[in-house]
């Protein structure tokens, strides 16, 4: 059954500025409208999952909820979609996580290539960066670099 309102009523008119098009006074958009966008980005969870939001916010799941939140940005112009997406924001849920499989793949490839390196250095530092290696799960692409404390010698 259909519901009939009043055109006189304060509802009918707020509708009808929504159902009217900006370029002719309403509140409704001249078509298509590329901004405000949103901009995705893919994170790894604590399980090890990589997702880029979480279902389980649909359902009001607080913790799901903020997980998705954090993995989405929105962008009001070109100039601030340009600068989110040089640093690592994607246009699309599967562009980010393609983009994070990329950028795990590239730090597989310098840790690779840090290990044959390590083949040449002391047992000393060997032995550094076996304990660097075994201090976290991650991949460790670089070593931290250890400098002496204090000032510099001043040169004469």
């Amino acid at each position: 059954m259909a519901i009939i309102h009043n055109p006189d009523s304060e509802y009918s008119r707020e509708m009808q500025q929504w159902n009217t098009q900006k370029q002719h006074g309403g509140k409704n958009a001249n078509g298509f409208e590329p901004f405000p966008a949103m901009l995705y980005k893919a994170f790894a969870r604590d399980n090890g999952k990589v997702m880029c939001g979480d279902p389980l916010a649909a359902v009001g799941d607080a913790v799901g909820e903020a997980f998705s939140r954090s993995c989405q940005l929105i962008v009001q112009n070109e100039y601030e979609r340009d600068n989110a997406v040089r640093a690592g924001w994607a246009l699309d849920p599967d562009l980010a996580m393609a983009q994070y499989e990329r950028e795990m793949r590239s730090i597989a490839e310098v840790t690779a290539q840090r290990h044959y390196a390590d083949q040449g250095m002391s047992e000393l530092a060997r032995a550094e960066a076996t304990q660097a290696d075994n201090a976290t799960h991650e991949q460790v692409p670089s070593l931290p670099s250890k400098r002496k404390a204090g000032r510099p010698r001043k040169v004469v």
